[in-house]
């Protein structure tokens, strides 16, 4: 029996997502018989991420807005992974010679920000999906929760490692919100140069060592007290690499005084990168003479959808496949996440809307400690993404 349809969405605009976020749930309206428009798509979500653009939308802060409605109220989220389950006439993905047509049984992930993913089931532009390449040049299968965090979390983390800076054996790169699961693939990539990293999370009653299980034996994990009270001389090792001049990146997610106190890191003619806010939107970094005239270093932004637009979809389709392979085969490890699974029967409801409400309510504190959380729609916890043959 096919599962109900369950969709969230809000109420009204909001900084408290647990307040106006509303499970929906119900007989599903939507199979394979269902008459879809041209060029669009049926599609079952099997892993939807909470991502801090989503908590955004619901503020009504983020510039895209949601573009899917149920029962006149706007759906969140902007990433996850689905398998198409049919197409309307004509419904092939033309929008770039390279790729290949979405057909029935591909996996999918979300080309574009606003398509709703916090659903079950949804009709979406077949424009609006980018297809997973598994089936012919990735491994036969890959973690749903995984695969949910492919575009906004896999290619920012390897775009910030790749594009930012050419990174040579033995360069240091500082980055804070280091327990955030972009700063630990980052970490991740940029070992894989021979590069190391610092870390800085924030202070925290438990040891530091225990926030980053991953870490690696290049890594070193800070936190902002240490590195505000001790600045490069917080860790030997540090303090060696900036003698040598070898502290040549920084990544911002943070701005404000916690981005300011990594630009303090930085070795002369080095990079700075802020690519987030989540000290707050209205944070003020201060530049000092020593770090533009006399350090050189060099202040840029980073825009995902900037660094995509340098890509064909083809390259894209390429990392993404190279990214599951990498996974697969244990190179890569998906930063851990708590998973919340959606509920197929409807006396589940009330426990899952619960359940919905505390994570939204860390998640908009920020807590310390707080770990990503994914809607996980797949009906067993065995059921991997396999591939069709």
């Amino acid at each position: 029996m096919a599962a109900n349809q369950l969709v969230l969405a809000f109420s009204e605009t909001s900084y408290n997502p647990s307040e106006v976020v509303e499970v929906h749930h119900g007989q599903n309206e939507l199979d394979e018989a269902t008459p879809l428009p041209p060029g669009c798509a049926l599609v079952t979500f099997l892993a939807a991420p909470i991502n801090p653009q989503d908590l955004m939308a619901i503020a009504g802060r983020y510039p895209v807005k949601p573009a899917h409605l149920h029962l006149g109220k706007p759906i969140p989220g902007n990433d996850g992974v689905a398998r198409v389950e049919a197409i309307g006439p004509a419904g092939t993905n033309k929008s770039s010679p390279g790729t290949t047509a979405i057909q029935p049984g591909d996996l999918v992930i979300p080309r574009r920000h606003g398509l709703g993913t916090w659903r079950r089931k949804a009709v979406l532009p077949i424009d609006g999906l980018t297809r997973l390449p598994l089936n012919k040049s990735g491994p036969s299968s890959i973690d749903p929760v995984a695969a949910s965090m492919l575009r906004t979390v896999f290619l920012p983390a390897y775009l910030l490692a790749e594009d930012t800076r050419s990174l040579r054996p033995g360069d240091w790169v500082v980055q804070n919100a280091g327990a955030s699961t972009i700063a630990q693939l980052v970490a991740q990539f940029i070992r894989r140069k021979g590069a190391h990293v610092v870390s800085v999370v924030r202070d925290r009653p438990d040891p530091v060592d225990q926030t980053l299980p991953d870490a690696g034996p290049m890594d070193v994990v800070l936190t902002e007290g240490q590195v505000a009270v001790f600045g490069v001389g917080a860790h030997p090792a540090l303090e060696a690499a900036a003698a040598q001049g070898r502290v040549v990146l920084a990544l911002d997610a943070v701005f404000g005084e916690s981005g300011e106190r990594l630009a303090g890191l930085l070795s002369k003619g080095a990079t700075f990168v802020n690519y987030g806010s989540l000290g707050g939107a209205d944070g003020v970094l201060r530049l000092s003479q020593r770090l533009i005239f006399w350090n050189e270093i060099k202040f840029r932004n980073f825009r995902l959808s900037e660094q995509l637009g340098k890509r064909s979809e083809r390259e894209q389709e390429t990392l993404l496949s190279w990214f599951a392979g990498l996974i697969a085969s244990g190179e890569l490890r998906a930063p851990a996440v708590d998973k919340i699974p959606v509920p197929l029967d409807a006396p589940s409801v009330d426990r899952f809307q619960q359940k919905v409400r505390e994570v939204l309510t860390a998640a908009a504190r920020k807590e310390i400690g707080y770990r990503k959380s994914v809607f996980d729609f797949v009906e067993s916890s065995e059921t991997q993404l396999c591939a069709d043959n």
